[in-house]
C-alpha cells in the first residue's frame, strides 16, 4: 500500500510540475500582433466609372493591421484598409477613389486558428466620408518565429454601401 501511496504522490507532484511549466510557457506568449493585408472589396452596388449601370466591382486593397491580445480569448486592435481603385455607386451618386477604411475592432478567439471580429469606425474619401461597421473572421496558421498568414472574410456596412472583402494577412508577433 505505501508503494502506490508514494507513486500516487510523484505523479502529482510530476503533473503539477508539468502543469507549472506550462503556465510558464504561457507567460512568455506574445501579445501584439503587426500585419500587412492584400485583397480584394467587392461592392455590389458599385461599378467601373465609365459604365452605365451598376453591375458590381471588384477593388485591390491593401491594409496595415495592429492587435493587442487582452485575455487568452480577446484582444483589441485596430485595421486600416486603402482601396486602390475607383468607383462609382449610381444609386448614391458617390464617386469613390482610394478610399481609406479605419476601424477599431473587438477580436474573439474561437479556436486557437479562428478568429471574429466586430467593430466600428470612417470610411475616408475626399467626396464624402461614410460611418463603418465592420464584422468578420480569420483563420491565422502559425508559422516558426511567430510570423502568422491569415486569410480572411469581412463584411463592412458603410450607410446602404454593403461591401464584402476577402484579403490575407501577413504578420508577425512580439
Amino acid at each position: 500500500m505505501k508503494k502506490y501511496v508514494s507513486l500516487f504522490f510523484l505523479m502529482c507532484f510530476l503533473s503539477v510540475n508539468g502543469f507549472s511549466q506550462e503556465l510558464k510557457h504561457i507567460g512568455k506568449e506574445k501579445k501584439n500582433l503587426l500585419s500587412v493585408a492584400l485583397g480584394y472589396t467587392y461592392i455590389p452596388k458599385g461599378s467601373v466609372p465609365d459604365a452605365e449601370e451598376a453591375d458590381g466591382v471588384f477593388i485591390p486593397s491593401i491594409g496595415l493591421d495592429y492587435f493587442r491580445r487582452i485575455h487568452p480569448r480577446w484582444e483589441i486592435g485596430v485595421m486600416t484598409d486603402l482601396d486602390l481603385g475607383e468607383y462609382v455607386i449610381f444609386e448614391k451618386e458617390l464617386n469613390r477613389k482610394n478610399a481609406l477604411v479605419a476601424t477599431a475592432l473587438l477580436a474573439f478567439n474561437l479556436t486557437r486558428h479562428i478568429n471574429l471580429f466586430a467593430g466600428g469606425g470612417m470610411e475616408f474619401e475626399r467626396h464624402h466620408n461614410l460611418g463603418v461597421i465592420r464584422v468578420g473572421t480569420e483563420y491565422a496558421f502559425k508559422l516558426e518565429k511567430e510570423w502568422v498568414v491569415s486569410p480572411g472574410f469581412f463584411f463592412d456596412f458603410k450607410e446602404g454601401i454593403d461591401t464584402w472583402s476577402l484579403s490575407v494577412a501577413f504578420g508577425k508577433e512580439f
